[in-house]
């Protein structure tokens, strides 16, 4: 499932609490994700993928949510 994927993914890149991460979990707001964070988290992303995720695309990245409806839509 993307969620787990994304979830340990999460976990490696910003080192936070595993219960913390939830599909509603908002990345700033709830997991503490600052811009350094993302960027380093949007890298992760595209490295386990093998995506390219635009710049665009990535600012509306804001929640775990978010995150796991790019990678379904984006990954055959």
């Amino acid at each position: 499932m993307t969620f787990d994927k994304v979830k340990e993914i999460i976990i490696e890149t910003i080192n936070c609490d595993e219960a913390q991460i939830t599909m509603d979990a908002d990345l700033k707001e709830d997991l503490g994700v600052d811009s350094l964070d993302s960027m380093e988290l949007v890298m992760a992303l595209e490295e386990a993928y093998g995506i390219t995720i635009e710049e665009e695309a990535a600012t509306g990245l804001t929640s775990v949510k978010s995150i796991v409806e790019y990678i379904d839509s984006h990954v055959a």
